[in-house]
């Protein structure tokens, strides 16, 4: 694929719709589906960033996958061009102030590099709880500082009672790792719900994502 280019405009629709290898009629409605942000204007031209590259290649995988367009926003989620840029400049914010929470992140398998080489998070539903805590007040900064930090204490029991779980079931090969970590997955997201509730007795519930 050709690299993202690093001046500072970006992209036309059109040199976008090259690289992804998307019609920029498509690109067009998935703008207006609210699955890509808008793209920035300078003067009467549009241009692309990483964040829409990015975002781009995703939809393309989950429709080659079998999903149609109503359930990749499901699992996607739709994006505001303001939310995209404020977690990419907490990414920057993250690498250049706190390399140690950068270094827990790429451990953890959250934090990655785009296309034109910057901090990004390569997780998905991770960047979409942490827009989500933006649009309820929590700085994308905090979020992932609080992450990186409860990774570091959850990894370890993770490994821990996956390690119970194989030795009970005789590790069973033919099932794939997947159910069993599905299985954990579960199970952790069941506590951590019942401790919200808790937590935050008085906080409307937020929408529930598809499992």
């Amino acid at each position: 694929m050709k690299p993202f280019s690093s001046r500072p405009a970006g992209y036309t629709i059109e040199e976008l719709s090259t690289i992804v290898g998307m019609s920029a009629r498509n690109i067009r409605a998935h703008q207006t589906r609210g699955l890509l942000p808008p793209p920035v204007r300078r003067g009467r031209s549009a241009y692309y960033g990483p964040v829409h590259l990015r975002r781009l290649r995703r939809i393309t995988v989950l429709q080659k996958q079998g999903f149609n367009l109503v359930s990749i926003a499901a699992m996607l989620g739709t994006t505001t061009a303001d939310a995209a840029e404020r977690l990419d400049a907490a990414m920057a914010d993250i690498a250049r102030d706190q390399p140690a929470v950068a270094r827990c992140l790429e451990r953890h398998g959250v934090l990655g590099k785009d296309d034109a080489g910057a901090p990004a998070v390569v997780r998905q539903s991770v960047s979409r709880a942490v827009a989500d805590l933006a649009g309820a007040g929590i700085p994308p900064l905090a979020a992932l500082r609080f992450l990186g930090q409860f990774l570091d204490r959850v990894a370890p029991l993770a490994n821990e009672q996956l390690a119970v779980l194989k030795a009970q079931t005789g590790g069973v090969s033919a099932v794939p790792r997947a159910c069993f970590a599905e299985l954990l997955v579960s199970a952790f997201r069941t506590t951590v719900e019942n401790a919200a509730e808790v937590t935050f007795p008085d906080g409307k519930p937020g929408p529930r994502r598809p499992r």
